[in-house]
């Protein structure tokens, strides 16, 4: 018999340089397949959560405002003007913000 696993993981590769980011995330792949593992991963990054993720869930003041795979939220937000939109783009869409908001006030 095999024992569930699960895997919570909090922005694990935050402050990683770029080799050690991509082991962790190797890393994290690996556990999902050898132990048919679930994995609740929270990133900022983007990209990440398109490499590692099956769903994601994009958050938003503290409320889900969506959850599917990276292909289907991308798709969802496929456009004329935007016929490759990434999960960054997603992201901004979803929440209405942009890099601006994201920055620090810096003026004071």
């Amino acid at each position: 018999f095999t024992a569930p696993v699960l895997l919570l993981l909090d922005e694990p590769t935050t402050g990683l340089d770029p080799k050690s980011k991509r082991d962790v995330q190797d890393f994290v792949k690996e556990v999902q397949e050898k132990h048919d593992a679930t994995i609740i991963l929270t990133t900022h990054d983007m990209a990440e959560a398109e490499r590692l993720c099956d769903r994601v869930a994009i958050i938003d003041d503290g409320r889900f405002v969506a959850l599917d795979t990276p292909a289907g939220l991308k798709r969802k937000l496929q456009s004329p003007q935007n016929p490759a939109p990434t999960m960054d783009d997603v992201f901004f869409a979803l929440t209405g913000k942009d890099l601006a908001d994201e920055l620090p006030d810096l003026e004071d």
